[in-house]
């Protein structure tokens, strides 16, 4: 049987050499937040982010983030990265004790006021309470969502690695590259089902 994994996000920390306004170079490091399915794809899609920018000589090193979700904004003035810790606040089912789960969240703004407005409206919708325990300033200067390039399952194709196929409103994503067979699918689904 194939193997399917889950997404998760990486930050980069990246060192290049950028020409600043007075037309010197100047070494900087900036954080980028990548979505990736394992640690090879996260750097790779590094190489080809700062290749698209027109960087070729970087230095980068790589770990898992905490980030649970991403709090987007269209507004071009939004151009920091706020990273929140919130603590879902619920009650245990047997004890009936109050227990907390805290989750890191990123969010686009102009400033933290902004952040915490973003924050209220996007978590407005829960029906157990939060608290927004801490927030602060990231190096981070762009985030780049995984690819939601989606493609109808055939089992006549051969697939790339890391391709999200659809099938009956189900998507899955094919880790591996090759064939795959309506077996193969059926059990990726029965695995994200489970």
């Amino acid at each position: 049987m194939k193997k399917m994994k889950t997404k998760q996000w990486y930050e980069a920390s990246v060192k290049r050499v950028v020409i600043n306004d007075k037309g010197k170079e100047t070494k900087v490091t900036e954080g980028y937040l990548i979505d990736a399915v394992t640690y090879e794809d996260a750097e790779t899609r590094v190489y080809l982010e700062m290749e698209s920018i027109g960087c070729s000589a970087f230095t980068f090193t790589l770990k898992k983030s905490n980030v649970a979700e991403i709090v987007p904004s269209e507004d071009e003035n939004d151009d920091r990265w706020y990273k929140a810790k919130i603590a879902i606040i619920d009650a245990d089912e047997l004890t009936g004790k109050e227990k907390r789960i805290n989750q890191h969240i990123l969010v686009s703004a102009k400033d933290i006021n902004t952040a915490l407005v973003y924050l209220d409206k996007s978590f407005s919708t829960y029906i157990v309470p939060y608290e927004i325990c801490s927030i602060s300033d990231t190096k981070i200067v762009e985030v780049y969502p995984y690819s939601e390039v989606v493609t109808e399952f055939n089992p006549m194709i051969t697939y790339e690695p890391n391709t999200k196929v659809s099938y009956g409103g189900e998507i899955v994503l094919l880790v591996d590259g090759g064939v795959y067979s309506w077996e193969d699918f059926n059990a990726l689904i029965g695995i994200c089902a489970g």
